[in-house]
């Protein structure tokens, strides 16, 4: 608080969440207009930012903007450590809801797929988020998105319901952890 006793903001502290190959790298105000802008804040992967990246960081800047952003519970670059490349993205639309679930989105640049690095980055995810206070995780996928689908299975996702077109896939923290039930990080 300031001398007058006005509440004063506090510097950005993102979050970092760091497993065996990336950096999830918690997105700050001026990252987060500038992906929106299709402007990649740091160095990046060819193909990167990918076509959802710019209504991802709306989301993301919409929720700073609107005070409803909750610390963790917003988007994430996916740096890759071994050359620092940002190679993709990973998030929360919202913080979760009064039952505890929220709802999340991906996306990897084509020259970063089929390495592994989205069930990896998803796992951290799930371990912070099932470590914070949120129960369940969604997800909405196409159905002819058959990696995806991949992806969010080997993480533990399983199918609850069709949602308009797309599919829906619900993980739910009871018992889970990345070491004992996700994917290898």
């Amino acid at each position: 608080m300031g001398q007058d006793g006005i509440m004063t903001a506090q510097p950005w502290q993102p979050i970092v969440l760091r497993t065996r190959r990336l950096d999830l790298v918690g997105v700050d105000p001026a990252q987060a207009q500038a992906l929106a802008d299709g402007v990649c804040p740091l160095p990046c992967a060819p193909g990167y930012p990918h076509a959802d990246t710019s209504s991802a960081a709306r989301l993301a800047r919409a929720a700073i903007e609107f005070d409803n952003w909750v610390p963790g519970y917003g988007m994430y670059m996916i740096v890759r450590r071994s050359d620092g490349l940002v190679v993709g993205d990973i998030g929360f639309h919202a913080p979760p809801d009064l039952r505890g679930a929220a709802e999340i989105g991906y996306g990897l640049a084509a020259s970063a797929q089929h390495q592994g690095y989205m069930s990896e980055a998803l796992a951290a995810l799930l371990d912070w988020a099932h470590a914070n206070g949120c129960a369940t995780v969604l997800a909405d996928v196409d159905p002819g998105n058959a990696p995806s689908i991949a992806v969010l299975e080997r993480c533990g996702f399983t199918q609850v319901r069709s949602a308009g077109p797309q599919l829906r896939l619900r993980h739910v923290g009871q018992g889970w952890s990345a070491g004992s039930g996700g994917p290898e990080r």
